[in-house]
């Protein structure tokens, strides 16, 4: 039974009740309104919101910063002291350990912008993950080297 009904039926008149006419007013309103929007959203299929591009160079500086370099030895094994060689052991342990984390910080970023990574962004992060490690390899390679010889020179 609608409410100016039950109204009348108790003896009072719809159009004595302050407001009535305005809040079936509004309420129609309100009602037209939710439905046109329910149609006009479900009416067409939604487009899949494209990615954001993403500045791959920047996000690496920003969060992993730039790739890091390892220390140049240059010694004899001849003429190395034992001191040299502790510093220099010291020196290509800590490189190793900023190149062990620079790369783990691309692969992190990797993880993170997967969706918006283009092809080419992820070329660029490989490149840079490569590069670190070959440049980590080269430098223990090195260091390993020297050990060998100053180890052969001073027994």
């Amino acid at each position: 039974m609608s409410y100016s009904r039950r109204l009348k039926r108790q003896g009072s008149n719809a159009n004595q009740y302050p407001g009535y006419h305005f809040m079936r007013l509004t309420f129609a309103t309100a009602l037209s309104l939710v439905l046109a929007l329910g149609l006009a959203a479900g009416g067409h299929a939604a487009e899949p919101k494209k990615p954001k591009p993403v500045d791959i160079k920047k996000e690496i500086l920003e969060k992993c910063g730039s790739i890091p370099y390892g220390p140049t030895i240059v010694m004899d094994a001849k003429t190395a002291t034992k001191e040299e060689m502790e510093t220099a052991k010291t020196d290509v342990v800590a490189f190793i350990t900023q190149a062990d984390v620079y790369q783990e910080c691309l692969d992190k970023l990797a993880k993170t912008l997967a969706e918006r990574l283009s092809d080419n962004d992820k070329r660029l992060l490989v490149a840079a993950i490569e590069r670190s490690q070959q440049e980590k390899e080269a430098l223990g390679n090195d260091y390993n080297k020297l050990v060998d010889a100053y180890n052969k020179l001073h027994k």
